[in-house]
């Protein structure tokens, strides 16, 4: 799961840097950040993680949306 979290920021951050496009731009925010995004459907997975984990990818889930939502706001 981290690695998958990871791989979800290197790539958000890639593509928001060629996203010019409004449209384009609110897709981008549905697509990682929306109901059933990328990262949602990371965090619908953390039930599964122990005790241990669940702390660790819960922190690293936020951080991930607060750079993506920061990103956006840019």
């Amino acid at each position: 799961m981290k690695e998958q979290l990871k791989s979800i920021d290197e790539r958000a951050k890639e593509e928001l840097s060629h996203i010019d496009d409004a449209k384009l731009l609110e897709d981008f925010r549905v697509r990682f950040l929306g109901k059933k995004g990328e990262i949602t459907s990371i965090l619908k997975q953390m039930g599964k993680l122990s005790a241990e984990e669940r702390p660790v990818i819960g922190q690293l889930a936020n951080k991930v949306r607060a750079d993506i939502e920061n990103a956006l706001n840019k």
